[in-house]
């Protein structure tokens, strides 16, 4: 179900097909134009979030960005796990390669604070005159590799790209466990998709996974199928981090016992 998502999630957002934006922008101005991935790109308006150039940018892409944090404040940040191709390319990719050669960042460092330390500066730096929307997105190195190389063409990738490339495919990717560090420590659209869950679940009102202590075994199945390396065990119990969980059900779909739920807090 999650490989049939990722495949709706590139028809939706990448060119050449794009149909979400190309959709939107035919029913706001009543034209059917050729699309790419900056159409709906989510992370432009976000860069702006405190510059004060928010309203400058397009009104497709600043709508897809609130209803986005709207869905993750009720539902979690469903788009990383559901949709976006460019963290399950290297997620399904990593599975190739055999464990000895990947590695466990999250053994090293703690994922959380550089994760949100990641975002603050994504969110200053324009504050400074600087902007990496463009730069150093795994989405636009995906989108250059799927949609332009494919169909032959030339592209030049700047010593940015290139940089993201090594760090989002390779470091960071399929040799890494779970083949989704970038997700975890680089992308500022998964991080503020992961505050909003936090909010919503803290208030009450968000659909969220859930363990059952009473059920749980402590067996670890949960733990080596996670993606995100959102979960850990503690006094033989599983637990799950809300601040990198991406909603991809990998854990329940493992749990022999069903101590994992996704629902609402009873």
């Amino acid at each position: 179900k999650r490989l049939w998502g990722y495949m709706l999630g590139f028809i939706l957002f990448y060119a050449p097909m794009a149909y979400l934006p190309k959709l939107v922008y035919y029913l706001l101005y009543g034209k059917w134009l050729d699309m790419t991935v900056h159409s709906i790109c989510f992370r432009i308006p976000l860069e702006h979030l405190v510059d004060g150039r928010l309203l400058r940018y397009s009104s497709i892409s600043i709508g897809g960005m609130l209803i986005l944090l709207i869905i993750a404040f009720f539902f979690g940040p469903i788009f990383c796990g559901k949709l976006c191709p460019a963290g399950a390319f290297t997620e399904y990719l990593s599975y190739l390669i055999p464990e000895r050669f990947k590695i466990d960042w999250s053994k090293y460092v703690d994922i959380t604070p550089i994760r949100y330390g990641i975002l603050t500066g994504y969110l200053l730096l324009p504050l400074f005159g600087g902007v990496v929307a463009c730069s150093y997105c795994n989405y636009y190195v995906f989108d250059l590799l799927v949609n332009f190389y494919l169909q032959g063409y030339f592209v030049s990738l700047n010593t940015s790209l290139l940089l993201n490339l090594l760090l989002w495919f390779l470091v960071l990717g399929v040799f890494t466990k779970g083949g989704r560090d970038y997700c975890n420590f680089m992308c500022p659209v998964g991080a503020i998709q992961n505050i909003f869950h936090y909010i919503g679940s803290k208030i009450g009102c968000a659909y969220a996974v859930r363990f059952n202590k009473d059920k749980c075994v402590g067996c670890g199945k949960c733990v080596a199928n996670c993606p995100m390396k959102s979960i850990t065990i503690k006094d033989n119990k599983a637990q799950n981090s809300i601040h990198n969980c991406i909603i991809c059900g990998e854990c329940i779909h493992n749990c022999t016992v069903k101590a994992i739920e996704y629902r609402r807090e009873k």
